[in-house]
């Protein structure tokens, strides 16, 4: 596939996953050196320039067993393009991770943390919003592989309670590829102030309670599409994905993707929001500011477990993010069989993951949060970017000017 045809693709698919968030952001300028210091100096302006750490995961010793394909020019030459790209957005605020097999292509963060003068490092945990779906994907694509699940199934085989004739319309599969006609449970809640406050309170009972209201809410707004014609993201889908792993395997589905993804592949840095952590503090364009989810009520809902759920409830660092596209990547959990399944789908998205020409990407947002990663199986090459400021906007257009310089520099070689 041609390029130009790729990075529409991915634009189209990308833009197609966002939420609206409107506002702007007073600008802040940041350095990067690489060094091990990290300072705060005042220009001749008046304004505040951050110089702070950069630590590449890649040490001298480790070199000799890289498995890259680029040669350590090429690795240069990208992490300048790089550096060149991010410069021409001065308000980023995040982490940014490419790496190219085991090693290490650009990995530097920007900007501020929101609690007090403390800049994110490499070790920065972010809300991953929606990338959060990749796991819960996986999770269903496991249970269909141990044969408790089949995609054919329709929802009322999971939810007999919901006795609406639609119910019996909508299989996983349509769940799985956004393609259910379900309205997006987010939207609804937030768009509706009584709704919101009623979450709230369900939310303070207990966390299946919360998540009832939730199900609820989604089986009564019912469908305004039918199934299997139209690609509409929707949150919803991803919820009630998640409430069937809870019901077939008996577990939590924290305690799942735990016992079945973070623990096995390292991913010691992943939690999920509320999960006894301090509150994320993320910059709000609205209030122009960085504030605490805790202190604002609709911040509360979005920083809260059984709101996001399976469709956005992951906490994590960038590399804890690539150690799991590591596993993507390989055949650890995905095999040719498995890669095809997910790759099958009129709608180019499937079990969590939008795809194109062997690339899978995903992004995801919150509302003081957003984050894109892409995984290339073909060439071992993976990006991820976190931030903690609703930077969607032009997220997209960072991502593709970073990351296209390196999956066609891997290719070139192929």
């Amino acid at each position: 596939m041609k390029m130009k045809k790729l990075v529409s693709l991915i634009l189209s698919v990308s833009v197609m996953s966002s939420v609206t968030l409107s506002g702007c952001m007073d600008s802040f300028i940041v350095k990067t050196t690489a060094d091990d210091s990290t300072s705060q100096i005042t220009n001749d302006d008046g304004e505040v320039e951050f110089v702070h750490e950069y630590n590449p995961r890649q040490n001298d010793e480790e070199e000799e067993f890289s498995t890259s394909p680029l040669s350590q020019s090429e690795i240069d030459t990208l992490a300048e393009n790089a550096d060149t790209v991010l410069a021409q957005y001065p308000d980023f605020s995040g982490t940014v991770l490419i790496t190219s097999g085991n090693r290490t292509v650009y990995e530097k963060s920007f900007g501020k943390t929101g609690k007090g003068n403390a800049e994110n490092e490499n070790d920065t945990c972010y809300q991953i919003g929606s990338v959060t779906k990749q796991f819960t994907g996986t999770a269903i694509l496991m249970l269909e592989k141990e044969g408790k699940l089949k995609t054919s199934d329709t929802l009322d085989v999971y939810f007999p309670e919901y006795k609406q004739d639609w119910v019996k319309t909508i299989t996983l599969s349509h769940l799985l590829q956004m393609s259910c006609g379900m309205g997006d449970y987010m939207d609804i809640i937030e768009g509706d102030e009584k709704l919101l406050n009623n979450y709230v309170k369900a939310a303070a009972k207990s966390e299946d309670a919360a998540k009832k209201f939730i199900v609820d809410t989604i089986f009564s707004e019912g469908v305004t599409t039918e199934p299997g014609k139209v690609y509409a993201y929707s949150n919803s889908a991803y919820y009630l994905l998640g409430i069937i792993v809870e019901n077939l395997t008996g577990m939590s589905y924290r305690d799942y993707l735990k016992e079945n993804f973070f623990e096995p592949y390292g991913l010691t840095d992943t939690y999920f929001v509320g999960d006894g952590k301090d509150y994320q503090t993320g910059y709000s364009y609205a209030q122009e500011k960085y504030i605490c989810e805790k202190n604002d009520k609709f911040l509360a809902a979005e920083g809260d477990y059984p709101y996001l759920f399976s469709a956005g409830s992951v906490v994590s660092t960038a590399e804890d993010v690539n150690k799991w596209l590591d596993v993507v990547v390989s055949d650890r959990i995905f095999t040719p069989e498995d890669r095809k399944k997910v790759e099958t789908s009129l709608m180019l998205y499937n079990y969590g993951w939008n795809t194109s020409d062997n690339l899978w990407h995903h992004s995801g947002r919150t509302y003081l949060y957003s984050s894109q990663v892409y995984a290339d199986y073909h060439t071992d090459t993976k990006m991820v970017i976190l931030t903690n400021i609703a930077f969607y906007d032009s997220l997209n257009q960072i991502a593709l000017g970073v990351y296209l310089p390196v999956v066609s520099a891997v290719k070139s070689k192929k």
